[in-house]
């Protein structure tokens, strides 16, 4: 790397940190890599996308969360271009690159959207939950923890939106629906604990007895899953005198209230002839 490269990179990275205005520690960090990079005498080829996987880079060994299009908007640098000037940096000088830490986005997030300590303690466990489930695989860590988020919080009483998370974690609604369903899927029976702590044990085997049947119960073929688990839910917590109701149901799930009566129903039916 030249005199002139150097000085170049270290101007682009001192304009992403003025931009995304991160703590400082990030800028000196990624100074340190530069300085590394030209005593490597690594090719600079383009110096905006070098800064910005430098910067990149910076944040994940800080454990500062960022999403990569924060980094590109930043920089007028494509996002692809920025993963693989990382790689190439990483790869030269032998980095561990860990991803993000979907914990601490949800901490950050939490604390940006002024939510309660409360929200954030019920995150956490569905955030283990869905940890333990494995369905946290091959998942960008962004729409994990926006997912894990919209579960705790739909029961809650707040005005945050679905529109709002996503753009809190800057993911699509689209995309926050169907990891919302993932994490429902993993972790039905465990989540109905989590949201009713006063409901009975026997409540929640019903829910595993409950979908368990639903697998090979014909009238649950093609059915939608979060539909089954919703109805699921509700006659469990009828069973056992739980407070809950089907607007509160519909919220977490996304399935419409008549659908949530109508695999109620099923269930109802169902049950009686076991």
């Amino acid at each position: 790397m030249t005199t002139e490269s150097q000085d170049a990179v270290l101007r682009h990275l001192t304009s992403i940190q003025q931009t995304l205005q991160l703590d400082e520690n990030i800028q000196q960090y990624g100074k340190l890599l530069v300085s590394e990079l030209t005593a490597r005498e690594l090719q600079i080829r383009v110096p905006t996308r070098t800064a910005a996987a430098c910067f990149l880079i910076a944040c994940r060994l800080r454990k500062t969360p960022i999403r990569v299009t924060k980094i590109a908007d930043a920089s007028n640098v494509a996002e692809s271009e920025i993963l693989n000037e990382k790689k190439r940096i990483s790869d030269a000088l032998e980095l561990g690159i860990p991803n993000d830490d979907p914990i601490v986005i949800l901490k950050e997030a939490c604390k940006d959207l002024a939510l309660s300590a409360d929200i954030q303690a019920h995150a956490q466990q569905i955030a283990d939950l869905g940890a333990e489930a494995g369905v946290t695989s091959g998942v960008s860590p962004y729409t994990y923890a926006a997912a894990v988020l919209y579960v705790a919080n739909s029961a809650a009483d707040t005005d945050l939106s679905q529109a709002d998370i996503a753009d809190q974690f800057d993911v699509s609604t689209a995309t926050l629906r169907d990891r919302r369903d993932d994490l429902l899927d993993a972790i039905g029976s465990q989540l109905f604990k989590l949201q009713y702590p006063a409901a009975p044990s026997e409540a929640v085997s019903l829910v595993d007895d409950l979908l368990h049947h639903a697998q090979t119960a014909h009238w649950a073929q093609g059915k939608r899953h979060m539909g089954v688990l919703a109805g699921a839910w509700l006659f469990a917590a009828k069973e056992y005198q739980t407070e809950t109701s089907v607007s509160e149901l519909a919220a977490l799930t996304g399935v419409s209230e008549s659908t949530i009566r109508a695999r109620y129903e099923d269930f109802d039916r169902s049950h009686n002839g076991w």
